[in-house]
């Protein structure tokens, strides 16, 4: 026993720098010698659990290692309200608007979920839940438009028709639709923004689509089960940090730049997208700055927007977000638990 402990208490040394140094994660920019601490951002909530584990068993043993593992942990106590919020409020006051956004996987272009008519069902889906404006990612309609129960749209049209797009839809006048350019690109597959009229004020809404990290079966088959194949463990994991560092230093870009257009808005702001990034990262700290997360706001429960699983658990992942500027008043927050894409569509409701 007195062996296991010692062993434990080094695992436990470990995991506590590790969550230590998680904490910097979104103040560190990954285009920076800190890109590291991105990675662990990105699995948090991982090493909270896992010392969550050490500060229970240490005290069930009356050990002082206790106590390291509560200050530690109770130092980045506001980083656990950003996926679990139980601060559940709503309000019922009369709606002005409501807006969903919703990667819609190319509505099922290459049959990821094994069942029929997923397109119709997604088309179906947002008709019945009825916002007023939605903002799609991950687009994909090369022939004709899906029947979408609304009078106006923004399409971001690329140079060939097949290629995938941002979609705004909205039951209010779009007056002005324009691209943010990243560095001078003029694919729109990352940002569009649309200038909405509702009575007498405008709003600007952002709909953005960060970098993916393009991660492949043989990747996810590696996520879920690391150590199924030893002799290929290191090629593996070299592979997923590679992809993995390419894809944090290109949203660290788009958010810069999104961030600065942004700041030149004329009207209030309600930004709407699938980041690719959890809420401890640089590029969420970014893009969250003067602006408020609907989540955090008016959310209740675990935040998780996205299906990924790692060593057969689902993690509970939110890289999808709607953030909105400090004079818009959130009735409520809500993430629909539905499965026709590996992303769930959030709503919420402006007063």
């Amino acid at each position: 026993m007195i062996v296991l402990n010692k062993l434990l208490y080094v695992i436990n040394i470990i995991t506590l720098f590790a969550l230590t140094l998680s904490y910097f994660a979104p103040i560190s920019n990954p285009n920076s010698f800190l890109w590291p601490l991105a990675f662990l951002g990105l699995v948090y909530p991982i090493l909270l659990i896992i010392n969550l584990f050490f500060c229970l068993y240490w005290l069930s043993l009356f050990k002082k290692y206790f106590w390291s593992n509560l200050f530690i942990i109770l130092i980045g106590f506001n980083q656990i309200n950003s996926f679990i919020n139980l601060n559940k409020t709503k309000e019922n006051i009369n709606a002005k608007f409501s807006i969903m956004s919703f990667n819609v996987r190319l509505f099922n272009e290459y049959k990821w979920i094994n069942k029929p008519n997923i397109k119709n069902k997604i088309i179906d889906f947002i008709n019945s839940e009825k916002p007023n404006i939605l903002c799609l990612q991950e687009f994909y309609a090369p022939i004709e438009l899906p029947q979408i129960n609304m009078k106006f749209n923004h399409i971001g049209l690329q140079s060939k028709k097949k290629e995938w797009r941002m979609a705004t839809y909205s039951d209010f006048p779009i007056i002005n639709k324009g691209t943010v350019s990243i560095y001078g690109e003029k694919k729109n597959n990352v940002c569009i923004f649309s200038d909405i009229t509702i009575d007498l004020d405008t709003f600007r809404i952002y709909n953005i689509h960060l970098a993916s990290n393009w991660f492949n079966l043989k990747d996810y088959s590696f996520l879920e089960e690391p150590l199924s194949n030893s002799e290929l463990f290191k090629e593996n994991f070299l592979n997923i940090v590679k992809r993995l560092k390419k894809s944090f230093s290109k949203r660290a870009i788009q958010a810069d730049v999104i961030s600065n257009h942004i700041n030149k808005s004329p009207y209030p702001i309600i930004l709407c997208g699938d980041f690719n990034d959890t809420p401890y990262s640089y590029t969420y700290r970014k893009l969250t700055k003067n602006l408020k997360d609907s989540f955090l706001n008016k959310g209740f429960g675990l935040g998780k927007t996205y299906n990924v699983r790692f060593l057969k658990m689902n993690l509970p992942l939110r890289i999808d977000y709607i953030f909105t500027s400090h004079e818009i008043n959130i009735a409520n927050y809500e993430t629909k638990k539905i499965k026709i894409s590996d992303h769930y569509p959030i709503k919420v409701i402006i007063n």
